[in-house]
């Protein structure tokens, strides 16, 4: 998604290359658009060595960031490559573009990084704080934490948390201090993603629906998506509604769990919603604190493991499945009923490790404070 930091990681991978055979260059100037457009590509060559790289002398290196608005790119860089050998660092806002410009050919020589708003470990980092724990390693309990010998206490992990709930973990509105900032900054994200992804990537006429769409979202966080009825409420066809959540998800502002690990990036009618970033779905529309908090969880759990969620023939279900060996079960105050509902479908499932996942503290054997993930 835009705003995560991409050009900053571009910038410093660049500054750490060991070599002077190497340009980065910004594709949201126009004139380094205009040496991308040219249909003769041995022009395109010879206007990057006028800019100081040398294609002839290989290794050579070009960086290249917001790749999306330049549609051209994937075919230069396939000439590039197979004419001179010539390496690419490149950064994209969406996959949707990836997904349908960037050719078959490419396939086998391309590696593709996922960069998404901070987790709650890396919130603390950039807070100047050591997060609660260092890893989740299997071979040990997975939650057995003490704060004994943290920097912080229980009470200030908890006000942090409950920071990074409201405002989310856009490096930049995490650093800015004043809170009155922070939500300007995320409407500026929020606009710029309607003006820039929306209309100029996508080429969507509707946004209007769009936006409609995104305030029904924000309503059912950690909820299976009923398309037929977000489709009614906007008053637009199912198709067209699926065709806008899919847009959703492959520009990083939504993302959705199925009740198996699956790698298929279209949205089905079994999947549940979450968004990528807590604080942008707060901004959009004032957001429940328990399925702020189920998100919250979501996000710190995607990137280190395979999720799914478990549903019994009942209807019961279990929020997060980790690995298909871990139930984990998101509750804002945990009850201790919390705890046998949980062990009953764990049961059904045939999962023996299992904990609950609170914002509050409790008593309740198997119960741990959503900051530790």
């Amino acid at each position: 998604m835009r705003r995560v930091g991409k050009t900053t990681f571009l910038q410093r991978v660049f500054d750490q290359l060991p070599t002077t055979n190497k340009i980065f260059l910004s594709l949201e100037n126009i004139f380094v658009r205009k040496i991308f457009d040219q249909t003769n590509y041995a022009d395109v060559a010879r206007s990057l060595e006028h800019e100081g790289v040398l294609l002839s002398q290989s290794p050579a290196y070009i960086f290249l960031d917001e790749i999306q608005l330049s549609p051209n790119i994937p075919s230069v860089i396939k000439y590039l490559y197979d004419q001179f050998g010539t390496k690419f660092v490149v950064t994209g806002s969406s996959s949707y573009y990836i997904k349908n410009h960037f050719t078959e050919s490419l396939a086998g020589r391309k590696f593709v990084l996922e960069l998404r708003p901070l987790t709650f470990s890396e919130f603390l980092i950039f807070k100047d704080q050591k997060p609660p724990r260092d890893s989740l390693a299997p071979s040990q309990p997975m939650f057995s934490l003490t704060y004994a010998n943290q920097s912080l206490g229980f009470d200030q992990y908890a006000n942090l948390f409950q920071e990074y709930l409201q405002y989310g973990g856009f490096p930049e509105v995490v650093l800015q201090k004043n809170l009155s900032l922070k939500t300007e900054m995320l409407i500026d994200i929020i606009n710029s993603y309607f003006q820039i992804d929306v209309t100029t990537l996508a080429q969507f006429s509707d946004v209007p629906k769009l936006h409609d769409l995104l305030i029904l979202l924000t309503q059912r966080i950690g909820q299976k998506l009923n398309v037929t009825n977000l489709a009614s409420a906007l008053q637009i066809s199912r198709n067209q509604t699926i065709e806008y959540l899919e847009l959703l998800k492959s520009t990083y502002v939504i993302d959705t769990l199925s009740q198996k690990s699956s790698v298929d990036n279209r949205v089905s009618a079994d999947d549940k919603l979450y968004f990528t970033d807590c604080g942008l779905a707060n901004t959009l529309a004032g957001v429940a604190s328990g399925s702020l908090l189920e998100n919250a969880v979501y996000m710190n759990l995607v990137y280190d493991y395979k999720l799914g969620y478990y549903q019994t023939k009942s209807g019961g279900e279990i929020d997060f499945v980790l690995d298909n060996q871990i139930a984990l079960e998101v509750k804002e105050t945990i009850a201790q009923s919390d705890l046998a509902n949980l062990k009953k479908r764990c049961h059904s499932a045939g999962i023996e490790e299992y904990y609950l996942v609170g914002a509050h503290p409790n008593q309740v054997e198997r119960s741990i404070m959503a900051w530790e993930l």
